[in-house]
């Protein structure tokens, strides 16, 4: 239902603004507030009850906000997300105004409405006009897409977060410090493999239908700055926020300070479009603060010594910052922190399967490209019995290897 609200209204705002009705910019700015107050309501009500009310309380004002019990939509960031992407291209003149139809299909596309890409509609509408592919072309690729997909969430992400990361998340005190920092990189893996799979899978869903959807991740763990991971992990909502966050609030035209201003207020609001809570705001603060550093002190590494070096202390930062973005509030993250640091502990059982695991993850996040063409050559040169015979070994495999309990993709949470 509130899909459907959400479309109807983002559509009869688009029509109105490419139609040039009195006052388009007003019905610009209120369509854009108005689904801003939608995502805030939903996912953000609870959290700024709370803090306002401790607020007010600390200043001798005792007060309460009514308590709403309020179910987030699956997806709901995402769409929003989208729809306003869509108004504000319609209002820049960038595209025209859809067709009803036309734009429920773009806002409700299934593959990516749960957890994205956030997919433009100029690049979404143009291919639904062609009605899609005439036939069914790149079958191999986008199959090895969803096998693949499937194989990142069911098999490795799932395994290390059964196994380690929402056991030691939970409690980081009643574990070693060497299994905490193993906690911490196996979450770079969980959430990396979890998403990415999600994404590949709604690639390779989407081209089966005949639709081409933009990349969301290129190899973000091999990046050598901040600056250069931003530009390769969930590259659809980084550039959203770039479009249309960070060169609307002035980008880098109003002088250096306002640049790093810019840079940080936006990450400010990625962390808190990721969630509700002040690890989320935290966790987009500090990458707005290596962002802002990193066009202070811009540079590139050219020889091997220092981009090793530069690697290292990049995926450092990216892995660090998972730790506020994991934890269940800015206390947990730091007696988490502090685990990492307590040295005087005694050894900790651990799980052998568990660094096997790991060490296939990274393998496979190093080579993923190798096997993904070599996936795609061995079917091509298949039959087509064969051929279904096996994707069918390759799905039965995939979910003998999975766990009996399969947690929810993570961005369904966003």
């Amino acid at each position: 239902m509130i899909l459907f609200l959400v479309s109807i209204f983002n559509f009869l705002a688009g029509l109105a603004i490419y139609k040039n009705v009195f006052a388009k910019k007003l019905i610009f700015i209120f369509a854009v507030i108005v689904n801003i107050l939608v995502l805030g309501l939903f996912k953000y009500y609870d959290f700024f009850r709370v803090s306002a009310e401790e607020l007010l309380n600390k200043i001798g004002i005792e007060t309460t906000f009514p308590l709403i019990e309020i179910i987030l939509p699956i997806g709901l960031s995402f769409y929003i997300f989208r729809t306003i992407s869509y108004i504000a291209d319609v209002y820049l003149k960038k595209i025209p105004s859809a067709g009803f139809i036309d734009f429920l299909i773009y806002v409700a596309f299934f593959p990516q409405l749960l957890a994205g890409p956030i997919m433009r509609a100029g690049d979404f509408l143009i291919q639904l006009k062609a009605g899609g592919a005439k036939k069914l072309e790149n079958l191999y690729e986008n199959v090895t897409l969803i096998l693949l997909g499937l194989f990142k969430k069911l098999v490795i992400s799932t395994y290390l977060v059964v196994n380690i990361t929402d056991d030691v998340f939970a409690v980081p005190e009643n574990h070693s410090n060497y299994i905490v920092l193993l906690a911490v990189f196996a979450y770079g893996l969980v959430i990396y493999f979890d998403f990415s799979g999600y994404s590949d899978m709604a690639i390779g869903f989407a081209g089966l239908m005949g639709f081409k959807t933009p990349l969301n991740f290129n190899a973000p763990y091999l990046s050598l700055t901040i600056k250069d991971f931003w530009r390769r992990w969930h590259i659809s909502l980084s550039d959203w926020i770039r479009d249309y966050v960070y060169i609307p609030l002035g980008g880098n035209r109003k002088g250096k300070l306002r640049e790093y201003f810019n840079l940080i207020l936006a990450m400010v609001l990625v962390g808190l479009w990721h969630g509700a809570a002040f690890n989320f705001i935290f966790w987009g603060f500090i990458h707005g603060l290596a962002l802002a550093f990193s066009h202070i002190f811009y540079f590139y590494p050219k020889r091997i010594l220092s981009k090793a070096f530069c690697w290292v202390l990049t995926f450092g930062f990216v892995s660090f910052g998972w730790i506020f973005f994991r934890s269940t509030t800015m206390n947990n993250a730091f007696i988490f922190i502090k685990n990492i640091f307590s040295f005087n502990q005694n050894p900790e059982p651990f799980k052998i399967y568990v660094f096997f695991v790991l060490a296939a993850g990274f393998l496979l996040f190093l080579f993923e490209r190798q096997i993904s063409k070599g996936l795609v050559l061995f079917q091509q040169k298949l039959s087509l019995f064969p051929w279904l015979f096996f994707v069918i070994l390759l799905f039965i495999l995939i979910l003998k290897l999975s766990s009996d309990t399969v947690p929810n993709f993570i961005y369904f949470n966003f």
